[in-house]
């Protein structure tokens, strides 16, 4: 009964002989009779009998030694970045400037940039050397100058904006104050209104004048 087992298991892959009947254990006989059942299970994706076949692409050209040992070691961190940059831009400003009838310095800085309202305040310092060019005392000397800047979008088409400046030294000080309101017509059509009050002190004394504008202007 043995030799017929071991001849069923030896010769089961290739050839099928007819089995003998005889009498004995049924387990023995039903494996006997089934060689497949004594195969292993196979657990790995290329089996050994070629069951199963991998895609495997060109193998890859292997690394030398002599190139590994050239190739820089990139460690964690040591990647470059790329520079990033802010689009915003500083608030305020610092200037000196020089003209026929003033020199000195201002300070501005932007309170209120976003959105519809902005507010903007400048001051400086300077010597006029000579009265009555521009807006200011009619006399030269140290003089110290600031401007107040009010805007207002009023929709997509109206501007509102109210300046202050004023100027004093030498036991003088002068005012203006204006008002402008800027209105889109046409993409390249604007209607202009200003209105002003200049304000000045002199010795003993002072004036106030007033004028106002309207234009219609277009931009080529």
């Amino acid at each position: 009964m043995l030799g017929v087992l071991g001849l069923a298991l030896l010769g089961g892959p290739f050839v099928t002989l007819p089995m003998p009947v005889t009498t004995g254990d049924p387990t023995l006989m039903a494996i006997a009779s089934d060689p497949a059942q004594m195969r292993l299970y196979c657990f790995s994706t290329r089996c050994g009998d070629e069951e199963w076949q991998i895609a495997m692409s060109a193998p890859m050209p292997a690394e030398s030694t002599t190139d590994a040992r050239q190739r820089p070691l990139r460690l964690p961190g040591s990647q470059s970045f790329a520079a990033l940059s802010a689009p915003a831009t500083p608030r305020d400003s610092k200037a000196l400037y020089s003209n026929d009838f003033r020199i000195g310095t201002r300070y501005s800085v932007q309170a209120v940039r976003n959105g519809p309202t902005q507010l903007g305040l400048t001051l400086g310092a300077g010597y006029r050397l000579a009265p009555l060019y521009d807006d200011g005392i009619n006399q030269p000397g140290p003089v110290l100058r600031g401007e107040l800047n009010l805007g207002q979008q009023i929709g997509e088409r109206a501007t509102w904006t109210q300046r202050v400046q004023f100027e004093s030294g030498r036991g003088e000080a002068f005012v203006k104050q204006s008002v402008s309101l800027d209105v889109t017509l046409a993409p390249n059509w604007t209607l202009e209104s200003d209105f002003a009050i200049r304000h000045d002190t002199q010795t003993g004394g002072g004036k106030e004048t007033a004028e106002s504008s309207i234009e219609l202007r277009r931009r080529f």
